[in-house]
């Protein structure tokens, strides 16, 4: 039996509302944990067996908390980021803590935007530390370290929402990238700058619920330039459209084709010339490859991302209505010049080394 010197527990969900990008930034995590000899496992509450499939191929243990009928919460019927947790905080922290106990954690990490510091103070009882994901500092959290990977985090978003002993890990530096975009980032990088358009990434999240994709498609397909590109349309397993997707694909002028579940997203972005993508957690992605991008909040917690996105330059910021005229707009005269500054601007703000400061920090005991 392997010795383990350390112990990681992470609480994320993911589901076609959700979408898939919390499990994945706790993956990239536990990938580099794994790696430096912890022992790792996942609690998800109904997740599916994708999900389950996936995190166990990468080697971590998971643990399901199943939703009974009779323990699920009513919930109000105007949206917000309680509805992600379908039962009491009381509950799921006392089921986490059910898990923790077998495995005794170090750390417990958490990214789920329906859990405060109600949940915290609950699971922190019996659990030595406790690291919160959070993009939006919006709620009170008790935790020994916050990590906001977001352009523009600061610690006055966190005032008053954190003790003042919690250590903040701030900004793209922190971005929770797999090792693969370290490993590309000098090969796309390298000529980046002497490059015609020729390839488009198109990437709407993981799930994308409201099918972004084919209504991006429909909109690009009015545009005077997309017939002249290939397009690239990644898509994740919990995407829903395949169907009406295909059938939008076989009747356009377009030339686009579908990849899912890809295991090589780096090398994918680094081949490509232009991206246009939601303002997710791949945002991060993109910047360190230095990818020139079209960005779009397809979600809520997406429009602060995309402002500050805008703000430092890495972005042209667009929407629905908007994309295919901003997509012609930069095959004018000053297409190289407005590429080059995107790829230029991305490429500063994000490294590729976050996962490894991360660990850092966790290993350190005097948090």
């Amino acid at each position: 039996m392997p010795t383990f010197t350390k112990t990681i527990l992470f609480r994320c969900d993911q589901s076609d509302i959700i979408g898939t990008g919390h499990v994945m930034r706790c993956i990239t995590i536990a990938d580099e944990a794994k790696r430096r000899g912890w022992q790792t496992c996942f609690a998800l509450r109904d997740p599916d067996f994708y999900a389950i499939d996936f995190i166990k191929s990468a080697g971590h243990q998971t643990e399901m908390f199943k939703t009974i009928h009779s323990n699920r919460v009513k919930k109000p019927k105007h949206f917000n980021y309680e509805d992600w947790l379908p039962v009491s905080q009381d509950l799921d922290a006392n089921e986490t803590l059910g898990v923790a106990s077998k495995l005794k954690p170090d750390w417990v990490v958490v990214d789920h935007y329906g859990l405060d510091a109600t949940w915290h103070e609950l699971v922190r009882d019996r659990c030595e530390k406790i690291a919160v994901i959070d993009d939006l500092g919006d709620r009170k959290l008790s935790c020994d370290i916050v990590l906001d990977q977001n352009l523009g985090a600061s610690a006055e978003k966190y005032e008053n929402k954190v003790s003042e002993n919690c250590r903040l890990l701030l900004g793209p530096r922190f971005a929770l990238l797999r090792n693969e975009f370290k490993g590309w980032r000098e090969k796309s990088l390298r000529d980046r700058f002497e490059r015609k358009v020729g390839k488009i990434l198109i990437t709407m999240g993981g799930a994308d619920p409201m099918n972004y994709t084919l209504r991006l498609l429909k909109e690009l397909s009015k545009s005077k330039n997309a017939k002249n590109f290939e397009f690239v349309v990644i898509v994740g397993a919990l995407y829903p459209h395949f169907d009406t997707l295909n059938d939008f694909i076989s009747f356009s002028y377009l030339k686009v084709s579908v990849l899912s579940n890809v295991t090589n997203m780096a090398e994918i972005m680094s081949s490509c010339d232009l991206c246009i993508g939601a303002a997710g957690s791949t945002s991060w992605e993109r910047c360190c490859l230095g990818l020139p991008t079209i960005a779009l909040a397809v979600a809520e917690n997406q429009k602060e991302i995309l402002n500050q996105l805008q703000k430092y330059g890495v972005v042209i910021a667009s929407s629905l209505q908007n994309v295919c005229l901003d997509f012609d707009c930069i095959f004018g005269s000053n297409q190289d010049s407005e590429l080059n500054r995107l790829s230029k601007n991305s490429s500063s703000v994000c490294d590729g080394e976050g996962v490894t400061r991360v660990l850092d920090h966790l290993e350190q005991s005097n948090v």
